[in-house]
């Protein structure tokens, strides 16, 4: 009597198991995706795969600014190869620090996180770099009409504040910093442009092919 309990148990549970609805499975399959890693090109890559932000900086105002450049580089990864990324964009977002009213420290994004600079085709397949560089007039054209509300009333034009004078060509004299961030167009319409912010931007592993970040950080010195 024993032996056809539990035959009649084993068979129950094969029955079970072998008629299971996949698609009420609470675990989500992996859609294939893409990443990105940027540096500042001419950086030695070794150490973390997220080289230092603060890498190359814009000379400050005194300094000839209008001839000054960054060099950049990216490259696009697809892991398991299933995509191809045919476009990337480059945005960047000017950070003003400031002194209020009050006398209180104040940062404001001029960007809300950034507007677009720079609309790459890259040009190298998987895990390739593509170069590309920023000068600070590059900076200058997308917020050259920016306005900040430093008394909490007023719009000033940031760059005609005479409380902290901007001289033409010599636009930046380190009140601000500068972020750079990536979106990501695919050759089946998917566009990438938010990423795990501990497994992708704290990607925390030594320096390889498949290494990720999602920002870079530069300022004035």
């Amino acid at each position: 009597m024993k032996k056809l309990v539990t035959y009649a148990l084993s068979f129950s549970l094969l029955v079970l198991l072998g008629c299971r609805d996949e698609s009420l499975n609470p675990l989500p399959g992996w859609d294939p995706g893409v990443h990105a890693f940027g540096v500042f090109d001419g950086v030695a890559e070794s150490g973390k795969a997220n080289i230092v932000s603060y890498a190359k900086n814009f000379p400050k105002t005194g300094q000839d600014q209008s001839s000054a450049a960054i060099p950049f580089k990216i490259r696009w990864v697809s892991l398991d190869n299933k995509l191809t990324v045919n476009k990337i964009e480059i945005y960047v977002d000017m950070i003003e620090n400031y002194t209020d009213a009050d006398g209180n420290p104040k940062s404001v994004s001029l960007g809300n996180g950034g507007k677009l600079v720079k609309t790459i085709s890259p040009s190298a397949a998987n895990r390739e770099w593509n170069s590309f560089s920023l000068a600070p007039v590059d900076i200058y054209n997308l917020y050259k009409d920016a306005t900040v509300k430093y008394d909490k009333v007023n719009a000033v034009s940031v760059f005609n504040n005479p409380a902290n004078a901007r001289p033409t060509g010599k636009w930046f004299n380190g009140t601000e910093y500068f972020v750079m961030v990536w979106r990501l167009y695919t050759t089946d319409g998917q566009v990438f442009k938010t990423w795990n912010p501990d497994s992708i931007c704290g990607d925390p592993t030594p320096v390889s092919q498949a290494n990720a970040n999602c920002s870079l950080t530069w300022d004035v010195k």
